[in-house]
């Protein structure tokens, strides 16, 4: 990422700033902060919103990151029963839905999203950033994302819901656990958010699909063996489990569980736990795309 691209993220996280703070985020000098800041009204991502009192000095100009500068597109399609729900939803820079589409396939195809792609951008004319989708892994999905950029000439990539749901802190494994699903996880290393795929190849001892969620004794087994495995690759400092099945007891067991099967190790991870509904992880998934 470029000091532009930089400056442009930064931006959009604060929402409001001067140029002395921009300077300091970025960590390049007043003047290239100025002819950046410039460029980024010029395409109008940044706008002039009013000036902060100094200490005795020149007043100084703040700017806001503005959301409706260009759009962003993100495409989800969850199995259910033998058919898919897709849904395309057109978003601005902060995240909010400027529009969407929905329907059921049978049949998933590479060339469904093209007429309401062409319809939601003819109805926003705004440039489009990207388009992210949220799919199971598949060839399908990687055929998906060939299709879309050959079409659209825009960058196209694929999301899961833990790097959605992943805090900026460096070292720290994400870990989202729903019930009837493959957990997806992420992890941050010192300069990069990385998705932990395959994961459903890894040695269980049953299969999440369709495991029986009220046998404790299982999940919490499942669990720990999924965290030791990403734990022994990874060395992570931190682990986040994001799950909607947590309780008290749950929670201990998984404690003392991990405890003894990562005994031995110099520094074990701290663990953190988080309920979140499918709402929250909509949400999630709407900043993310809007964000990345």
């Amino acid at each position: 990422m470029n000091t532009k691209e930089r400056l442009k993220s930064y931006m959009q996280e604060v929402g409001e700033a001067g140029r002395r703070e921009m300077s300091a985020a970025v960590g390049v000098s007043h003047v290239m902060t100025g002819r950046l800041v410039q460029e980024l009204v010029g395409e109008g991502i940044l706008k002039e919103c009013g000036m902060a009192p100094s200490g005795g000095g020149r007043p100084e100009v703040r700017y806001r990151y503005n959301g409706t500068h260009s759009t962003v597109f993100l495409f989800r399609a969850e199995e259910e029963g033998t058919v898919h729900h897709g849904i395309l939803e057109q978003l601005d820079m902060n995240g909010w839905v400027l529009a969407e589409k929905s329907a059921r396939f049978t049949h998933l195809q590479t060339e469904m999203l093209d007429d309401w792609l062409d319809e939601l951008t003819h109805r926003w004319r705004r440039k489009s950033q990207r388009i992210t989708l949220h799919l199971p892994e598949s060839p399908f999905s990687r055929e998906l994302a060939e299709h879309l950029q050959r079409r659209c000439a825009i960058p196209v990539r694929q999301l899961n819901t833990a790097e959605a749901l992943a805090d900026k802190r460096p070292r720290t494994l994400t870990l989202l656990c729903r019930q009837g699903m493959i957990p997806p996880a992420a992890y941050r290393n010192e300069t990069e958010l990385l998705p932990c795929n395959h994961l459903h190849m890894l040695p269980l001892p049953d299969r999440w699909e369709t495991m029986d969620y009220s046998d404790h004794t299982l999940t919490e087994e499942m669990i720990c063996r999924l965290i030791q495995s990403l734990t022994c690759v990874l060395a992570p400092e931190r682990v986040v489990l994001y799950c909607d099945y947590l309780t008290e007891r749950l929670i201990s067991r998984i404690r003392y569980n991990l405890s003894a099967k990562l005994k031995g190790m110099e520094r074990l991870p701290r663990l953190h736990f988080r309920s979140v509904d499918g709402e929250q992880l909509t949400q999630a998934l709407r900043s993310a795309a809007a964000r990345m």
